[in-house]
């Protein structure tokens, strides 16, 4: 069972709303995991709208309210969390679709960002109306310099781990992290 992560609730019409673009949290991948955890985590103060991705959605095309599936894995009962299968992890036309529908507080993305590259073809529209924030893993060396314009464009950039940190530090050109000061 997963837990409130940092003690506070909020009531549902209260709650800011993010739009989250990456795996669909019921499937089994690493970053499902992980965006699933978040989203019941904070369901408590958060709403949810998720584009879930996969390569080849079933579901592509429909809306899912589940909503009450979160409120038994966190324990409250006004959770409000939506997705919309897609086809991969979305398209600017849906994704501007979604921000006029459901009027997100913020965008929030995760996986690597090159299957973002039509998103931040966009990324100055959006965030004229929304901040986007990049939940990024990447453990691996050497650094991904290639990922400076990404992590750049970004108005939150949020590593999962200590390494993450230190290589968002170094590919943004802010020097290499003294594990210290983490």
């Amino acid at each position: 069972m997963i837990h409130n992560l940092d003690g506070e609730y909020i009531p549902s019409e209260k709650r800011k709303k993010i739009l989250l673009i990456g795996d669909d949290i019921r499937t089994t991948s690493g970053v499902a995991g992980v965006l699933r955890d978040t989203v019941i985590g904070t369901s408590m103060k958060y709403n949810w709208v998720q584009i879930a991705g996969s390569l080849s959605h079933p579901e592509h095309g429909r809306r899912l309210d589940l909503s009450e599936d979160t409120n038994n894995h966190a324990q409250i009962k006004d959770s409000s969390v939506i997705l919309y299968p897609f086809n991969g992890y979305g398209d600017a036309n849906f994704v501007k679709q979604l921000i006029e529908f459901e009027k997100p507080d913020a965008l929030m993305i995760m996986t690597d960002p090159r299957y973002y590259y039509w998103l931040f073809q966009i990324e100055d529209e959006i965030r004229r109306k929304i901040p986007l924030i990049y939940l990024s893993i990447w453990d691996d060396l050497p650094y991904p310099h290639y990922n400076f314009p990404f992590y750049a464009s970004c108005d939150a950039l949020f590593g999962i781990s200590k390494q993450t940190h230190n290589i968002h530090k170094v590919v943004l050109n802010k020097g290499q992290v003294d594990w210290k000061e983490i």
